[in-house]
């Protein structure tokens, strides 16, 4: 009899043991997988944290390149203004002075016609005309 109650303890600590070691596997891969996480979620930070440094240098870069060229149109200006300040006052001409010429010479040619109308239209205001009644009950009304 001491070599089953031997056998039985034999086989409860193999169930035992099954169920403890399961556990303690189970714990170390959901260790593993949230470091793999984790790292995952690094690795994805850090490639959207490169591509926001590349889109933001492209920025300044265009950005950059259109201030050299304002500034080149800033310093085109101010020589042509420097250049008729000192030439002649009277050659810089501006476009509203030439503007309102123009309106003023196409304006008086273009002059609305009076229409004379030979004859007035009906004033319908005082009588019946039938006009919206069915075409049996409609009475003829005398033009004067």
């Amino acid at each position: 009899m001491d070599w089953i109650v031997g056998l039985l303890l034999l086989v409860v600590g193999m169930i035992f043991g099954f169920f403890i070691s399961k556990f303690f596997v189970e714990r170390k891969l959901a260790q593993q997988t949230s470091k793999q996480d984790e790292n995952t979620a690094k690795e994805i930070m850090t490639q959207n944290a490169s591509d926001h440094i590349n889109q933001t240098r492209d920025i300044v870069t265009a950005l950059q390149n259109q201030c050299e060229v304002l500034s080149e149109q800033l310093d085109a200006f101010e020589s042509a203004m420097e250049r008729s300040q000192s030439d002649d006052d009277d050659k810089l001409t501006y476009f509203g002075e030439q503007a309102s010429v123009y309106i003023g010479h196409q304006q008086s040619k273009h002059k609305r016609k009076s229409e004379n109308t030979e004859f007035q239209p009906k004033d319908f205001s005082g009588e019946r005309t039938g006009l919206f009644t069915d075409a049996k009950n409609k009475q003829v009304v005398d033009e004067k």
